[in-house]
């Protein structure tokens, strides 16, 4: 016997809103450029945050698409607009947004800005496990192009020898960077 799948508030169900909305982009949006997408778990602080997006790059360096974060360290839910898409290294992204949506916003408030990094290492058991960074927030204008990897870290290109913040490999779930 079949057990359905239970989807009401949970994260998977997050991921499939998030992905069915970008699915009905147009083909010539999809067709300018890239994407990146991924759902997953990692330690954070001690604690397990939550993690899923979806976007889409244009080759002019914009983007659209959405994450959701959940972040039990700090009890919070963010939700991020991205706008901002930079491919690097064929394997790596760093994307950004607008924080629209905060379950605290005494501690990150909507309109700041969201910047993370992502790293897709392929696919099947002997494939290195994918990485993300965790995801500072700036107060606007931010744009994902004033960040650079620096090995396995974030950087800002004005700071370079600063560290934003390096790629954790994430427990579960999968990254798929598309060029």
């Amino acid at each position: 016997m079949n057990t359905p799948v239970r989807l009401a508030g949970s994260p998977l169900l997050a991921a499939v809103v998030l992905l069915a909305g970008l699915l009905t982009t147009s083909g010539a949006e999809a067709a300018d450029g890239a994407s990146a997408s991924g759902h997953g778990n990692v330690i954070s602080t001690g604690e397990l945050r939550t993690f899923s997006f979806s976007v889409i790059g244009s080759a002019d360096g914009t983007a659209m698409g959405q994450a959701d974060v959940k972040n039990r360290g700090l009890n919070i839910r963010l939700h991020i607009e991205l706008d901002c898409y930079n491919a690097e290294a064929g394997n790596r992204v760093i994307v950004s947004g607008l924080i629209t949506q905060s379950s605290n916003p005494a501690q990150i408030a909507p309109g700041r800005i969201a910047v993370f990094g992502v790293e897709d290492n392929g696919e099947g058991a002997e494939a290195v496990v994918d990485r993300i960074t965790t995801i500072p927030d700036y107060a606007a204008p931010k744009s994902c192009h004033e960040f650079t990897f620096v090995g396995d870290s974030l950087r800002e290109l004005a700071l370079p020898d600063v560290v934003v913040r390096p790629l954790i490999p994430i427990l579960d779930g999968n990254i798929q960077v598309r060029s």
